[in-house]
């Protein structure tokens, strides 16, 4: 009798289990479905960009009336991995950015909101005008000890085609980037790269402008008329945990409607 009775007992622990797992569940899909119908929906894939009626010198001022018209778009924003053996893990403090996209004279132009608890820039010497490919000899910074607050826009040279769009690590081999390249201590620089390390300097510029307000950046760049159907990827820096080169906050591909 004894067996019997233990079988018993544990059979019904195990449907008392059973029951507390499939409430759970339900429980779980419950606060997934009022997630679903509460929370406004991410952007995820797309990226729309509104036609605008003001000039472009207008909207490169981050805090113009315009881009209070424009409802921002937040895309999270992921953290690279230990880059360096040296250097501590670090975390997520820039969970996501804000973007408004509009166009105006033949130009995009990219409102960035991210928040920083810390502002990290300073007055140092400009870039050269030739990339460093172009010059006999590169010049050493005396800033090594220091790291500034910095933003990218990242896009395919071409637009692609059959879905194929190009590696989120920089690009690939023959299938290059264009990379706009803001900082707040040494102003915008272009870039282009066909790959991981592969990164280069064009030696031009573009407008943009950036202001530190209620510990957040905002960040207008006037970027070319990048066709619809482009993917766009955006990257912060983060002066304040020693962000450099690979070592930033980025997001997924999203395609510019």
């Amino acid at each position: 009798m004894t067996p019997m009775k233990t079988i018993s007992i544990n059979l019904a622990a195990a449907r008392t289990a059973s029951l507390l797992f499939i409430a759970c569940l339900n429980s779980a899909f419950a606060q997934q479905k009022l997630t679903k119908t509460t929370v406004p929906a991410q952007s995820g894939l797309a990226l729309h960009a509104s036609d605008s009626i003001a000039r472009a010198q207008v909207l490169l001022d981050p805090l113009a009336a315009e881009w209070a018209k424009l409802l921002p778009q937040r895309i999270a924003l992921n953290r690279t991995p230990r880059l360096y053996d040296t250097e501590a893990p670090s975390e997520l403090e820039i969970s996501f950015v804000d973007v408004r996209l509009a166009r105006s004279e033949g130009k995009l132009l990219v409102h960035m909101t991210w928040h920083d608890s810390t502002q990290d820039t300073a007055q140092i010497a400009k870039l050269p005008t030739a990339p460093t490919e172009g010059r006999p000899h590169k010049e050493l910074t005396e800033a090594t000890d220091r790291f500034f607050d910095s933003a990218a826009v990242m896009h395919p040279l071409r637009l692609p085609t059959e879905g194929a769009w190009p590696s989120l690590q920089m690009g690939d081999a023959g299938d290059p980037v264009s990379i706009y390249f803001w900082s707040s201590a040494r102003g915008t620089a272009r870039m282009q790269a066909e790959g991981r390390g592969t990164t280069r300097r064009t030696g031009e510029t573009f407008p943009a402008q950036g202001v530190y307000r209620d510990a957040s950046w905002h960040l207008v760049m006037e970027l070319e008329n990048i066709p619809s159907g482009m993917p766009l990827a955006f990257a912060v820096w983060n002066g304040s945990q020693q962000d450099r080169d690979g070592r930033k906050y980025f997001t997924t591909w999203l395609k510019l409607e």
